[in-house]
């Protein structure tokens, strides 16, 4: 079995130790679920790395992305680690004044949102961010370039011997992303985390699930926040199959379409879902 000692061993580890299945993630696009298999997580991510490194990302240089949890939160983590650089995820809900600081703090080069909302958020800011080479969208949003487009620029300058050579030079203690607190005092703190700071502890909760590779989880927790991403890593390790709700209006629903085995949350939504039922009850 393939050893995990750095967050992005865990897909070629996912394709040798699990049955092919076209639902390793998903996420719901205009109404519709989308699944991904394993080979094609593993194929977006390898083109996004074949395209930072062509855009000169070296190891150690960060990148962000700034978006509510879907699949390609997923392509770009592991494509940025891949690559050496340093994952910079930020919450799609803060403040403009927290967005510039997080993005000069870290010094990112390169910013991946969701689409239109979050641009209008950012637009002004970006050309006071020192050092940031592009922006990028998942959706079409007016005044920047795809995902998709990135991707394609990446499949057309694949080099996999380069992207080997830097893959085994990242060691577990490496710095894999960098986590910025909500700050409850001044500014928002960069929590330096490394591959094997993460590994630690989805490992640690790894034999709780009682559920294997048949099990289907829903996640709705950010994936910028470390609790739903460190979880996000641990079913990927166990082969569960995870679906991303599309939002916290559209639980109830995703809940009666995907039927998951695991859902983790927080108890303000279960204090939300009791209030609904009781007050059901009550008229």
């Amino acid at each position: 079995m393939e050893k995990v000692t750095r967050l992005f061993d865990l897909l070629p580890r996912y394709q040798e130790n699990f049955k092919p299945k076209d639902d390793a993630i998903a996420g719901k696009e205009n109404g519709k679920w989308v699944r991904y298999s394993i080979d094609k997580y593993r194929t977006a991510a390898d083109s996004i790395s074949y395209a930072l490194l062509a855009s000169g990302v070296k190891a150690g240089d960060r990148v962000a992305t700034i978006m509510p949890s879907r699949p390609e939160w997923n392509f770009l983590d592991m494509g940025i680690m891949q690559a050496g650089a340093v994952h910079v995820p930020v919450y799609p809900t803060i403040s403009e004044s927290d967005y510039k600081h997080i993005l000069n703090h870290a010094g990112v080069k390169f910013i991946f949102i969701s689409g239109k909302d979050i641009y209008r958020k950012i637009e002004h800011i970006v050309p006071d961010i020192e050092g940031v080479i592009e922006v990028f969208a998942v959706k079409e949003t007016e005044g920047v370039r795809t995902l998709s487009a990135f991707m394609e620029y990446g499949s057309q300058n694949a080099n996999p011997q380069l992207l080997d050579s830097i893959k085994s030079t990242v060691k577990s203690d490496d710095l894999a992303t960098l986590i910025y607190t909500s700050g409850t005092t001044g500014n928002p703190k960069g929590v330096m985390l490394s591959h094997a700071n993460i590994i630690s502890n989805f490992k640690g909760v790894s034999h709780i699930p009682p559920i294997g590779e048949e099990g289907r989880a829903l996640s709705y927790l950010p994936l910028c926040h470390v609790y739903e991403r460190m979880l996000n890593y641990m079913y990927q390790y166990l082969g569960i199959s995870v679906y991303y709700a599309e939002n916290m209006a559209t639980i109830g629903d995703n809940l009666k379409e995907i039927q998951p085995d695991i859902l983790t949350t927080v108890p303000r939504l279960l204090e939300k879902i009791y209030d609904k039922i009781i007050g059901t009850g009550r008229k």
